[in-house]
């Protein structure tokens, strides 16, 4: 398996066009957005990344929305999404379209996003699959520096594996797009009426929703009956009186 991080270059995208049958991957990603949202409360929400910044969230009660990368239009912050200029715990939602596909450091995103969420807070991600038709397209030479296929792609199970680890449950994981995302065809739906059979394991794009989890360490408070005395003078009798005397008994 290789190292999460990277220094190779790695060119992201700046709008969904630039991807393959884009604007209908976005408009997916949109449709279980639009699902999710409502169960999504407080009040800020974190859109990190250009391709996040694309995304509606309006069908979430939160009202404060705010689009964070390093370059792009329509965004509220412009700062590095690995090096967050927002307070620890003070963030609701944060939604990451494909953007560990195209990070050179996707743990230190991951970290970060864990950072400024508040406990219970919900994190979002998509991104490619690389066990998948789309990662199928990594191994031939003349793709491997075009879009999508110049995606680094993280398995579904890796990214779930780094969730855990930083204390987060995951609440929802499926796939969609069961093809190449060359061109949309007729072969399309038929392609993911079948896929959808196998689950997000061999989907080319994935989506998982997941929620910050955090145990507290303040002192559990002794009941009662454990403050009692467990043996108290006078229980314990010798039966047999020749056993009061150690000195009388024989072995």
């Amino acid at each position: 398996m290789k190292p999460a991080k990277t220094n190779r270059e790695i060119i992201a995208p700046e709008t969904w066009t630039e991807l393959p049958m884009g604007d209908w991957l976005a408009m997916e990603i949109q449709h279980k957005l639009d699902e999710w949202c409502p169960f999504m409360f407080g009040y800020h929400l974190l859109k990190l990344g250009t391709l996040s910044s694309q995304l509606s969230c309006t069908a979430s009660a939160i009202r404060h929305q705010c689009a964070i990368a390093s370059s792009g239009v329509s965004l509220g912050i412009i700062a590095d999404v690995d090096e967050l200029p927002i307070r620890s715990g003070s963030v609701d939602a944060c939604l990451l379209a494909h953007l560990l596909d195209f990070s050179n450091d996707p743990h230190q995103i991951l970290r970060e996003a864990e950072r400024v969420l508040t406990p219970d807070g919900w994190i979002i991600i998509s991104g490619f699959n690389p066990y998948s038709v789309v990662g199928l397209g990594k191994l031939l030479p003349n793709l491997r520096r075009r879009l999508p296929w110049s995606a680094r792609m993280f398995s579904p199970e890796r990214v779930l594996d780094w969730l855990h680890l930083l204390g987060f449950e995951i609440v929802h994981i499926e796939g969609f797009a069961y093809s190449a995302l060359k061109r949309r065809n007729r072969t399309h739906g038929l392609r993911d009426n079948t896929g959808k059979r196998s689950g997000h394991r061999f989907a080319s794009t994935y989506m998982l929703a997941a929620r910050k989890r955090t145990i507290p360490l303040t002192r559990i408070q002794e009941t009662a009956w454990l403050r009692r005395p467990v043996m108290v003078g006078g229980m314990a009798r010798l039966k047999n009186p020749a056993c009061s005397n150690s000195g009388n008994v024989k072995y």
